[in-house]
């Protein structure tokens, strides 16, 4: 419980420097998200719920890619559906480690080989965001301010070298911590010696899956984006006019944001800044593009919960039968 209220008081407080931020007042924002809510309709609600759904189809697809032949793809949704649920309502993003828990325990796999698909999805992560960042900036035309071209092409350039490293770093630190007796640098070994023996077409292939998947993520956002556009009202006009290339831009202040630690509760205050703080800079007035921030924090939360529930509700019990690796003796396990 004490946990709970100091999210709920971080996230109100966040909220508040969010509205002092940009001069808000309290009746305008209400009213502003009031509008932005009614202009849903479910036609598109219903679309920007399946491209969300078909990205938890992409999320457990790249663990198949990493993990391949260990289990059957609508297990690997169902346990990334869950993940990302966990990660969603636990503070300081602690629901990270449920994904190599979850693989133990119902698809058999080692935590330090979960662990280490862990840290390759979270960089292709990153470079799918930076890369549809960088997509958003070159073809959009209300981006006025190009500046965060430079920090977004270096991330995803650091990002490409680290992930081609990744393999003979891994080797090195492999056999540096391979007769370890330490649980923690055995585990570390281990880890690295899952990393080290991704064969780089599978690195390829899944950094093309997160593309896929992170492009499927943009355009539920920007579905319910366009859903609350129309041509009257205050909020409607303003948002009306965003084009998919603007959105890229727009949502990835969203998807960066959402990776930072900050405990708040189911994201609540963080989400609304990098929505708010995106969208602004294509063009966006205030008030509206707080409205559209609020209302799709609402709809995206539906849907992640409504996911993750039936994740639970289709979780597996056992191990996957016939994998040898279902019985590896993991040392690190608790």
């Amino acid at each position: 419980m004490k946990r709970l209220l100091t999210a709920l008081l971080a996230a109100v407080v966040l909220l508040g420097l969010l509205a002092v931020g940009f001069d808000l007042q309290a009746s305008t924002a209400i009213t502003g998200v009031a509008e932005a809510a009614g202009n849903l309709s479910w036609q598109l609600v219903g679309a920007a719920f399946g491209m969300y759904a078909l990205s938890y189809v992409g999320r457990g697809l790249r663990l198949a890619v990493l993990l391949p032949g260990h289990a059957p793809l609508a297990r690997l949704v169902s346990i990334s559906a869950r993940h990302n649920l966990l990660n969603l309502v636990l503070p300081l993003r602690s629901g990270e480690a449920s994904l190599p828990l979850m693989l133990k325990g119902e698809v058999g796999r080692p935590l330090a080989e979960g662990t280490a698909a862990l840290l390759i999805a979270r960089i292709l992560d990153l470079g799918a965001v930076a890369a549809w960042l960088l997509v958003g900036l070159s073809a959009s035309t209300a981006v006025a301010d190009r500046s965060l071209a430079l920090p977004a092409g270096s991330l995803l350039a650091t990002l490409l070298v680290g992930l081609l490293a990744v393999r003979p770093l891994s080797a090195l630190a492999a056999r540096h911590f391979h007769e370890s007796d330490g649980r923690i640098t055995g585990f570390i070994g281990r880890t690295a010696g899952h990393l080290a023996d991704l064969p780089l077409q599978r690195l390829a292939l899944a950094a093309a899956v997160s593309l896929m998947t992170w492009l499927l993520t943009y355009g539920a956002c920007f579905a319910l984006l366009t859903d609350m556009g129309s041509p009257t009202g205050t909020v409607g006009p303003a948002l009306a006019g965003v084009s998919f290339v603007d959105s890229l831009v727009g949502s990835t202040a969203l998807h960066l944001v959402g990776i930072l630690p900050i405990n708040t509760l189911a994201g609540i205050g963080p989400w609304e800044a990098g929505w708010t703080a995106g969208y602004v800079l294509v063009g966006v007035e205030e008030t509206a593009a707080l409205a559209s921030a609020v209302v799709s924090h609402g709809a995206i939360l539906a849907f992640v919960s409504l996911l993750g529930g039936l994740g639970w509700v289709l979780r597996g019990r056992v191990p996957v039968a016939g994998q040898p690796a279902a019985v590896e003796n993991d040392p690190a396990s608790p």
